[in-house]
């Protein structure tokens, strides 16, 4: 069992102005510290997203850093592991950026689908809802 947490989620958690802070803080500390969520992950594409947002809403070089350092710590050592997009990933993303195009998924958001179709994960904890249908979206609203 698996969970795959998104850019969303990582970005309000961190941004205490962010609107959705709470719920994404609330969330993200239930699938870390409740066993039945199961193995969190993310990836390198969610990371570099992740970053790139908190700089350009904060407005912050410092505050982007502070957050990847966090990504990083958690994924090198705590209990986020940090996935690398290698060639088969990658590649299925560009099928999958292709095939849901109807969708206006992000190329990060079909590398995340590829990512959790390949290791089987069960849930992507996300606010996105383009996720729906495609993958099984776990909403953060619901573990508040």
């Amino acid at each position: 069992m698996s969970v795959f947490v998104d850019t969303g989620v990582f970005y309000a958690a961190f941004d205490t102005a962010a609107s959705r802070h709470d719920t994404a803080r609330a969330a993200l500390t239930a699938v870390l510290r409740d066993a039945t969520y199961g193995h969190v992950v993310t990836s390198d594409y969610v990371y570099d997203e992740t970053v790139t947002l908190t700089q350009q809403r904060i407005g912050s070089t410092d505050k982007a850093v502070a957050v990847g350092d966090r990504l990083r710590s958690e994924g090198n050592t705590g209990p986020i592991e940090l996935l690398h997009v290698s060639q088969a990933p990658f590649d299925a993303a560009v099928a999958c950026f292709e095939r849901y195009d109807d969708r206006q998924l992000s190329f990060t958001d079909a590398t995340t689908v590829a990512i959790v179709e390949d290791r089987d994960a069960d849930r992507i904890l996300s606010f996105d809802d383009d996720f729906d249908g495609i993958v099984d979206r776990l909403d953060p609203a619901t573990l508040t």
